[in-house]
């Protein structure tokens, strides 16, 4: 990709940050005070050495470091916050785990690995060399009975500890694995694919229309046709919206539940890829022309700025600061959405050459963030519920701050979600939509919402 200004074309004319003014409505509802507790972030030495801990907005370095060294890194699958683990794949193809509560490092007993993967609860799977699968569970090794058939081109973790593998022989297919059930297979259209958090539906972009697989139905193929050619496809964190961008023209965007057709985002050009923010609001595309970034407004679907930068598997990202980290120049550049002139707050000198993972953690409590910004409305406790009402279960997990976050995710998209805190003897946060009047009703709905479900009702 050349580094010619890219959006001259448009009437842009955009330096290595300099950005478009966006409109008033941008910043509006944003800001410090009202975003989520600071993320630190992470900064892993792609040549090996000590893992740093950085401040947003500054970037200041902070006290924290790992113990030991790293080895060089190829690069960061991702983070399971319950145990406070990093898990990195290694230069000489071994799994590397980065202990947040002690700051160790350890090799896992995995080695030959070639492809991994995180699921949304933080469990890990790897492919190795032969094909094999293995699933870390609460760091034990559980290896599937079925190998892939070849290597996999796109790996998802599901909330049902299944692995969806798209692979690639005489066609595409998808692969459902899981430790002790037979592997299942659909083929698929070659194209661009993206699965939800949850892993319970993948998009395929096939040039004239979008095809879905739920993995649950795998006979049941959905298709949306698509003009002017489907290239990338990116759903929202709640699974409710899908984003299609073409080979020319605008983002379609459509009613996951429903493939109706919902909006449409025009842009200074095609688009390539898409990748979303991992809090919903703003969806980040990088055009064919340029290592650049595209910055869309998903509050308002509108294009709102332009930054050169490169495009790597961990940067560009957003944290939950509405802090847009960036690669830039060989630094990283932290610049901040909430204000209409997008300013920089923070610049990491030579560390574009590393790799970035944004944590919800601090080293003060050794434990996820708190989440003031959840109303206090949203978190309620068990026995404030009556037995009488009749809710649909999506979620539970230990983390209330992921919970809360998906509650406020599903909120937004229009779902009536709240997390139920755990009651004596329990010990997670259950996040809930509903209450519903009956069993039957809840069921009706859960039909609907096509995602993994099960009827909960306060036990009392």
């Amino acid at each position: 990709m050349n580094g010619r200004p890219y959006l001259a074309a448009a009437g842009l004319v955009v330096g290595a940050l300099a950005c478009q003014t966006p409109p008033p409505s941008l910043a509006h509802g944003l800001s410090a005070a009202s975003a989520s507790p600071p993320s630190t972030l992470l900064r892993v030495p792609s040549a090996g050495g000590q893992a740093q801990l950085y401040r947003p907005p500054a970037l200041d370095p902070a006290k924290w470091k790992s113990e030991g060294a790293l080895p060089g890194v190829r690069r960061v699958v991702g983070a399971d916050l319950d145990q406070g683990l990093i898990y990195l794949l290694g230069a000489k193809a071994e799994v590397v785990t980065l202990d947040l509560q002690t700051g160790r490092v350890r090799q896992q007993v995995i080695d030959g690995v070639r492809d991994a993967a995180i699921g949304p609860d933080g469990t890990l799977y790897t492919v190795d060399d032969s094909n094999a699968v293995t699933q870390l569970v609460r760091r034990n090794p559980v290896r599937f009975q079925s190998r892939l058939p070849s290597r996999p081109r796109d790996l998802f973790g599901t909330k049902d500890a299944q692995l969806l593998a798209i692979t690639r022989g005489t066609g595409n297919q998808l692969n459902v694995l899981s430790s002790d059930q037979p592997p299942t297979e659909v083929a698929i259209p070659s194209g661009d694919a993206a699965a939800t958090l949850w892993g319970d539906m993948v998009a395929v972009a096939a040039d004239t229309a979008v095809v879905l697989v739920d993995p649950r139905e795998q006979n049941k193929l959905e298709s949306i046709p698509i003009s002017e050619h489907a290239r990338a496809v990116a759903f929202s964190p709640s699974g409710h919206r899908l984003y299609v961008a073409r080979r020319e023209g605008s983002v379609l965007v459509f009613n996951r539940f429903t493939n109706e057709q919902v909006g449409e985002i025009t842009l200074p050009g095609p688009a390539r890829a898409l990748r979303m923010g991992p809090f919903g609001r703003w969806l980040l595309i990088n055009p064919p022309s340029a290592d650049s970034l595209w910055l869309v407004d998903l509050s308002s679907n509108k294009f709102v700025a332009g930054f050169e930068t490169e495009w790597s598997s961990d940067l560009p990202t957003v944290t939950n600061q509405q802090l847009l980290l960036l690669k830039s120049g060989g630094d990283v550049v932290a610049v901040d959405l909430t204000q209409s002139k997008m300013t920089v707050t923070g610049r990491v000198k030579g560390g574009a050459k590393d790799y970035w993972i944004t944590l919800p953690w601090s080293p003060e409590t050794g434990t996820a963030s708190p989440t003031p910004e959840i109303p206090e409305s949203t978190v309620v406790a068990e026995d404030s519920v009556p037995s009488s009402e009749v809710f649909l279960q999506v979620s539970s997990s230990q983390n209330k701050a992921w919970a809360g976050e998906l509650a406020s995710q599903l909120s937004s998209a229009g779902l009536p979600a709240r997390v139920i805190a755990p009651g004596a003897g329990e010990e997670g946060f259950r996040v809930v939509l509903g209450p519903y009047p009956t069993r039957e009703v809840a069921e009706s709905a859960g039909r609907r919402l096509g995602r993994p479900f099960f009827i909960y009702q306060p036990d009392r």
